[in-house]
């Protein structure tokens, strides 16, 4: 295992730097120019000395191997626009991403895996219906539509739950109050994650319940809630930690809207605004982070199946 943990590692090293690559070169040749120099008003002998004070006359080649050659030293530059440490930004806004896609995978795994194993133990059924079409309903719901109407219904209209920040402005951190402004966005990025989870673990208990073993631990004379919770469980399992691999670096890195939507302080919301303003290194920054939480979950998911499966190996 420590050898395939080794090769994946090296893999993910080999994604990481086609995938910055990449980015770099279509960021450069993407339309527009820096936000500060894209002012009309400023004088063209001031923009002149702005780009030569930041490199961004030297040619794009050098451009890049001047990056890289700095990412290589662990310093992911200052940001244009701020004149200050990506990484200083990226780390500042971090644990708010984490909450948010943290609470969003736990509403997810809460409620996805639970429902998708009662809708495949009763299969076809009303409650069975119900779900699926829940789930169905959860897939096809923009994120950013569901965002606005909540917003509308719960904090405009009802007056229950704040619609935009992380805390009351001018009062102490309390708990309640974090909570109070975590629940729309956590919920709002939760929805499709939970439904795709849901439809993902009915289909893969509904695969495993027809399976040969199943039917041999039910011929020993064993108890439904036994077979359900020691046999199939641990097969069904394998494409439900797929999809959860899948899902938990799109919810701490790819939560770009919701946060730009509930003005959220994190790195999604940054990462807009980053592009808005052309902000190379900044892009970059959160490019890089959003592709290793990419490449360590799925090398952790990995790993977990030969936990849960015995029959998984990684000569």
């Amino acid at each position: 295992m420590t050898e395939y943990a080794i090769k994946q590692l090296l893999a993910g090293v080999a994604v990481l730097f086609v995938v910055v690559t990449a980015t770099f070169f279509l960021i450069q040749a993407a339309p527009g120019r820096l936000s500060i120099l894209a002012d009309p008003t400023l004088d063209p002998s001031v923009a002149a000395a702005i780009e030569r004070r930041l490199g961004l006359d030297q040619p794009v080649a050098v451009q890049y191997v001047r990056w890289m050659s700095n990412i290589a030293q662990g310093d992911l530059g200052r940001s244009l626009v701020f004149n200050r440490p990506v990484m200083q930004m990226i780390v500042e806004r971090l644990p708010a991403t984490l909450l948010l896609g943290f609470t969003a995978l736990l509403i997810t795994v809460l409620v996805g895996i639970p429902s998708g194993i009662v809708a495949a133990r009763w299969p076809n059924s009303l409650l069975d219906q119900a779900l699926s079409f829940a789930s169905i309903l959860g897939l096809a719901t923009p994120n950013f539509w569901l965002g606005i109407l909540l917003i509308i219904l719960f904090s405009v209209q009802l007056g229950w739950l704040p619609g935009a920040g992380m805390q009351t402005i001018g009062q102490p951190f309390s708990v309640l109050d974090r909570l109070s402004y975590l629940v729309l966005p956590a919920v709002v990025l939760a929805t499709s994650t939970t439904a795709e989870l849901m439809r993902y673990t009915r289909s893969s208990w509904l695969e495993a319940i027809n399976q040969d073993f199943v039917r041999t631990a039910r011929s020993k004379g064993l108890v439904e809630s036994r077979v359900h919770g020691k046999h199939i469980m641990k097969n069904a399992l394998i494409p439900v930690l797929t999809i959860l691999g899948l899902t938990l670096p799109r919810l701490v890195g790819g939560a770009a809207i919701i946060e730009s939507l509930f003005s959220w302080p994190g790195i999604g919301s940054m990462a807009v605004n980053a592009a808005i303003g052309r902000d190379t290194p900044l892009i970059l920054g959160t490019t890089i982070f959003v592709a290793v939480a990419v490449i360590v979950s799925n090398l952790l998911i990995d790993l977990l199946y030969g936990a849960i499966d015995p029959r998984i190996r990684f000569d």
